[in-house]
Parts: structure tokens; C-alpha cells; sequence
């Protein structure tokens, strides 16, 4: 039988958890279903919790765990969901006894799987270190700061580290699903998997997170000079000479002016105009008709060709390909 135990705390999404829940539970439950024979007895989900008093995760959802953490030792799987830490805040020192029971969990030989923010938790046991990760593409500014060591990839859906692949890493939030096929597979077999996928009719998202992920424009108020140069570019970010205007516009000298915009902003000046610049060009493309070298030369690219590789680039779909994935057309009921 495999064992699996899925963490969970104030801060879980229930739909992840309970999403992870049930989905696990396929292989169970398919005979049954499917077949009318009695159920499988091939997997035992739990969720573990510090204790086991009900709780409410997010959105008021309940929970009563299963079991609690010092007594969950003998699962094969322990499954990490979100677990959200505002982005302006830092995630040292946070969930003490859930990051020591990973770490714990990893020393007994588990195999140890996060979705989204829940990535946080086994940045803080430090098993990343060195390793490739993932988690939700909202979640690169935070990793990068305060996990410099990880080599964040905000664009894969699923990444794996440590020994034997027994770190496994989902990205964005319904990553989860994705997550729980390739578990029931690896540990199951590929037809558990198909049998899963049939019944939650899901599939994996093999466009990676790059086309749903947006650029976090956020108004930085550390810097005044920085600040200022925010809010002028919002409205001038098609001008040619951009970087050059903001940085006259910031009086300072050219690395100073560079080396404050990347401690500010997260990002270097030409990256930050680019990327204001495709983000803009993702919202025309999601609303409007026009040609894609219109779109192009309004954010600020007169040559087109340049415009659709650097957007293909920062998206990992061409302009066309955006287009067709997010028109507002698309989610049109009436259309």
C-alpha cells in the first residue's frame, strides 16, 4: 500500500489539499467506480497536521487532520500544498515544526513534494540548496533574495532534486494536478495515472507557468529616485530612449542609477522596460484585433521580427499562440 500524508496548516488553499486529497485517492476507488468491485486497497491518504484540534485553512474551509506530525512517520509520500507568506515579508522563521518534520521526513528516506508556495518550506530546510526548484511564478522575487543558493525556474511546472529525485517541486496553484499524476505514476504505474486523469478529467500543463505568469509592477517607495522613475516610465514605456530618459530623469550617476534600480525593482533597467513593455503587449493581444506588428511597434518595437522572439522569450508562446490561449473570446460563454 502506499502511504501518503498531505501537510497542512492555516495558510492552505483547501482546494489544493482536499484537491490533492481526493485525486490520490483514484487508484482506490476506480475498481469500484468503474468496474463495480470493491475498493483497491492500494493507497492511504492522510493529512497531517502540528496537532490534530480542527482548524480553518483559507477561506474559512475546515480541517481536522488525520493525525499529527509526531505521530505521522511511516508514510512513503509527504505531500507539501501551498502555504502563503505575503511577498512583502520574509519567509525565514516561519512553520518551526512542519520545516524540522520535512527535514525529519527526508533523513527516513521519504519522497518529499511541494505545490506552489509550499516550495518555501523545503527552501527553509535547506535540502534545496544547490538544487533546482519551482514554485509559483508570483513566488521569483522572494526566491531569489532570500534562497540565492536555489536555482529558481519559475517557468517549469515541475522540477525534481536530491538523491533519487526525492524532492519534487509543482509550480502555480492548479499545479497540484499535475503533481498528483506524476506521483500516481511513478509510484503506481502509468495506468493509475490515465485512470485519475480520466475521472477529474484534467491534464498536465505542458505550456509550462511562462504564458500565465504577469509582471508584478509594484510602485517601489524604498527609493525615491527609483520611485520616480516607476511611475514616469508607466506612461512612457514605448519611447526608444526609455532607460536613457529615466536615467537623467533619476540624477544619479549610470551605476548607481543601475545598481539602485536592481536592488529596488528586482530587475535591471532595460529588463524592467522590456518586460513592462511584453506585459502591456499581453493585454492588447487578450482584448483587441489588431496585427501583431501593431501591437508590436504601439509597446515600442518597430521591428517585429525582435518584438516576437523577445516575446516568445519572456511567455514561451509565440504572439499568435498568446493570442489564441487568452483572448477574452475564449472565456466569451455567449461565443
Amino acid at each position: 500500500m502506499l502511504k501518503v500524508d498531505i501537510l497542512a496548516a492555516p495558510q492552505t488553499a483547501g482546494s489544493i489539499l482536499y484537491g490533492l486529497y481526493d485525486i490520490l485517492m483514484i487508484p482506490e476507488v476506480w475498481p469500484q467506480v468503474i468496474l463495480g468491485e470493491p475498493p483497491a486497497s492500494l493507497v492511504r491518504v492522510r493529512i497531517v497536521s502540528v496537532s490534530t484540534e480542527s482548524f480553518e485553512c483559507r477561506g474559512g474551509v475546515p480541517v481536522t487532520p488525520h493525525v499529527a506530525l509526531r505521530d505521522a512517520n511511516d508514510a512513503d509520500i509527504v505531500c507539501v500544498p501551498n502555504m502563503t507568506i505575503p511577498l512583502d515579508q520574509s519567509p525565514h522563521g516561519r512553520f518551526a515544526p512542519e520545516v524540522a518534520w520535512l527535514q525529519e521526513c527526508h533523513a527516513s528516506g521519504k519522497t518529499i513534494a511541494s505545490v506552489c508556495s509550499g516550495a518555501l518550506l523545503l527552501a527553509e530546510t535547506g535540502l534545496l540548496d544547490g538544487q533546482t526548484a519551482t514554485a509559483h511564478w508570483l513566488y521569483e522575487n522572494m526566491f531569489r533574495q532570500f534562497y540565492p543558493r536555489i536555482d529558481f525556474r519559475p517557468e517549469r511546472v515541475l522540477t525534481f532534486a536530491g538523491d533519487e529525485d526525492r524532492l519534487v517541486l509543482a509550480g502555480g496553484m492548479s499545479s497540484w494536478q499535475d503533481l498528483a499524476l506524476y506521483l500516481i505514476a511513478r509510484f503506481l504505474g502509468p495506468e493509475y495515472a490515465v485512470h485519475a486523469s480520466k475521472i477529474y478529467v484534467v491534464a498536465d500543463h505542458t505550456d509550462g507557468q511562462l504564458p500565465y505568469a504577469a509582471f508584478a509592477r509594484r510602485i517601489q517607495n524604498d527609493d525615491p529616485a527609483i520611485k520616480i522613475c516607476q511611475l514616469w516610465l508607466s506612461d512612457n514605456y514605448e519611447k526608444a530612449d526609455a532607460v536613457a530618459q529615466m536615467h537623467a530623469l533619476s540624477g544619479l550617476a549610470r551605476r548607481t542609477f543601475s545598481r539602485r534600480f536592481k536592488a529596488t525593482t528586482g530587475y535591471k533597467p532595460l529588463e524592467y522596460v522590456q518586460a513592462l513593455r511584453i506585459e502591456e503587449a499581453k493585454q492588447l493581444l487578450e482584448s483587441t484585433p489588431g496585427a501583431i506588428d501593431e501591437v508590436a511597434a504601439s509597446v515600442g518595437y518597430q521591428d517585429g521580427s525582435a518584438f516576437r522572439r523577445l516575446f516568445q522569450k519572456r511567455t514561451g508562446l509565440t504572439p499568435s499562440a498568446y493570442r489564441k490561449k487568452f483572448h477574452h473570446s475564449r472565456f466569451d460563454i455567449a461565443h
